[in-house]
């Protein structure tokens, strides 16, 4: 078929209609793509928000739980702190306080020091249980007691022969002062109280 003029421009003019209509809903598709695209830039800031909060989250714990072990550790050095000096209170309350009483010999050799503290006077009994005067002491030293810083160390008589021998003891219910060192300071009998033992001893 010949196409006339007329015809011809009918046609491009269709031509363009569809082409214009085309291009309109291509646009139409792109502009629709930005919109997409905001929506998943918002939903990425919003993980990166939550994934933030959550690192906080964790720091925050951790920190506590420094926090935590930092008392911790302070509250054990603080006991420790405690037990040291209550020790070494107790050891100047010891060295304060020298010993004295009535005792037997192997409490005063586990510890002669203890007992000499300040030039307190230390008094050795040779006592035997078959002596009559031995017994009475012995009662009297054990219900009444010893003046205050006097030491009275009961020795076995019939036993203790090394001790006899050092300090020539010949007969039971002697009494024998001696120094820190354990020289001889003095030796006598016939006494029963501890005010009496007390009275014979160097520098009363």
């Amino acid at each position: 078929m010949t196409r006339t003029p007329v015809t011809t421009i009918a046609a491009l003019a269709t031509a363009l209609v569809l082409a214009s209509c085309g291009s309109t809903d291509a646009g139409s598709g792109d502009e629709a793509s930005p919109a997409s695209t905001s929506e998943d830039m918002a939903s990425e800031e919003m993980d990166d928000e939550m994934a933030s909060e959550d690192t906080d989250d964790d720091m925050a714990s951790e920190d506590m739980d420094d926090d935590m072990a930092s008392e911790d550790m302070d509250d054990d050095m603080t006991s420790e702190d405690d037990m040291d000096e209550g020790e070494e209170m107790d050891e100047e309350g010891e060295q304060a306080m020298p010993m004295s009483g009535y005792v037997d010999h192997g409490a005063y050799a586990a510890d002669p020091a203890a007992y000499h503290q300040d030039g307190q006077p230390v008094v050795l009994f040779f006592h035997a249980d078959w002596c009559p005067d031995c017994r009475a002491t012995d009662e009297s030293l054990t219900t009444d007691g010893v003046p205050e810083g006097l030491t009275v160390v009961k020795v076995d008589y019939d036993t203790m022969t090394d001790l006899r021998q050092t300090y020539g003891v010949t007969q039971q219910h002697t009494f024998v002062q001696v120094d820190a060192e354990g020289a001889e300071l003095g030796t006598w009998t016939g006494v029963t109280t501890g005010e009496e033992i007390l009275a014979q001893t160097e520098g009363s």
